[in-house]
């Protein structure tokens, strides 16, 4: 009852605040064009610390900042740029990045060349996922698109080549290929994410992970069919993280070397007010432990995830969405009888959420969740319990410009 009053209470307030008149606007400085958001939420878990590692006694640990600068050079040349914070949990804590940041120069249509950091086109909404006033939900599905990996596939320091080629009658498609480096920093949320993953061998990260050159590419068709969008994206990336783990002989003092992909297989169809989407990913990873004196076998885990979203708009005011979200931690264990906690293989999650845009530039989001299975839940985070089932909810408010 208590966790409950506390819920409803944050949220209350946050409803408030979403009252107070302000005056926000676009700005141009100089044929510079600004544009910011800063997102504040409340998360509360009434059985684990999920996503925030203080949930089940509810956190405001859970916000976004984000400002931009763009400008367009020539009709053909555009340079920009954008720096970030965030905080969820004890991960991020609003150490400021630079999000993305690249000269744009566009030949044709088909042909484009991108140079800096660029965003990574994983799935349908990777890109984009900072920018909550395109989206109904808050959490977003975390079958393909989990938090504590945000920083780590958000982007890659490197070259790009895209453009969209003209289908006449079928339609269009647009593409994508990148190559450069991720940045990992283990404070944003991959540090967690290891060591959960590797949780059985009792592993600790000892130093900063580093990768080699990361390949992405994306195809998206836009479909003769008004609103329909059919894609696909695959993303390879090879990491070594310094660990230490005990492999049952006694302490191991190493590195992990893991080569891991994604392909991920995406639909979108928009009609009139309505949203409906779907997405399939398979996240394949090769991991090799070693020091100067062993090299353990080569261990293979392939994790699979989808789901199904919908989301309508009534009026100016107010949307309604909801998503069902399925992942496995390994495709070939979905019910966990190689696991000593079951539930830890498998997450199935259904979302309700509601949102208000309150005017052009505020938006107010409340969403729940009731979630089958542990797999995303962080056992580090003083989560030790059994239950298969629990709930969470989250209440947003964002300010945008």
């Amino acid at each position: 009852m208590k966790k409950r009053i506390i819920g409803i209470a944050a949220a209350i307030i946050l409803a408030g605040t979403c009252l107070i008149t302000t005056s926000s606007f676009a700005v141009e400085l100089g044929g510079v064009d600004i544009h910011g958001f800063i997102s504040q939420g409340f998360i509360i878990s009434d059985e684990y610390n999920y996503l925030a590692h203080n949930s089940t006694d509810g956190s405001f640990e859970y916000n976004e900042v984000g400002i931009n600068f763009s400008k367009e050079l020539t009709e053909q040349l555009r340079l920009g740029i954008q720096l970030f914070s965030r905080d969820i949990g004890d991960a991020g804590n609003n150490k400021v990045t630079i999000d993305w940041a690249y000269g744009d120069y566009r030949f044709k249509d088909w042909l484009g060349f991108r140079a800096g950091r660029i965003k990574l086109p994983l799935g349908l909404y990777n890109e984009t996922r900072d920018i909550d006033m395109l989206r109904t939900n808050i959490v977003m599905p975390q079958s393909i698109y989990p938090d504590l990996l945000r920083d780590t596939v958000i982007a890659a320091n490197g070259v790009g080549l895209y453009g969209t080629i003209d289908l006449s009658s079928a339609g269009s498609l647009e593409y994508q290929a990148i190559a450069g480096q991720v940045n990992i920093d283990n404070d944003s949320g991959f540090e967690k994410y290891f060591e959960h993953r590797t949780d059985v061998f009792d592993t600790v990260v000892t130093g900063d992970s580093d990768s080699d050159i990361t390949y992405s590419g994306a195809l998206r068709w836009n479909t003769p069919l008004e609103g329909l969008i059919i894609g696909i994206s695959a993303l390879q990336s090879t990491v070594d993280t310094p660990m230490d783990a005990d492999f049952g002989f006694g302490p191991f003092s190493g590195n992990t070397e893991s080569d891991n992909t994604f392909y991920t297989a995406s639909i979108e169809y928009t009609w009139e007010n309505l949203v409906v989407a779907a997405e399939y990913q398979r996240y394949e990873t090769d991991s090799i432990v070693s020091n100067s004196s062993l090299t353990l076998p080569e261990i293979s885990t392939t994790s699979e995830g989808y789901y199904l979203s919908a989301s309508y708009r009534f009026t100016d005011l107010f949307s309604l969405g909801a998503y069902y979200s399925v992942f496995y931690a390994d495709k070939n264990d979905r019910d966990g009888d190689d696991l000593a906690v079951r539930s830890d293989a498998w997450e199935k999650d259904f979302a309700l959420s509601l949102r208000f845009d309150i005017n052009e530039y505020m938006i107010f989001k409340i969403e729940g969740h009731m979630v089958d299975g542990t797999a995303r839940v962080i056992r580090a985070d003083d989560n030790a319990g059994t239950d298969e089932d629990f709930t969470y909810g989250v209440a947003k408010v964002t300010f945008s410009f």
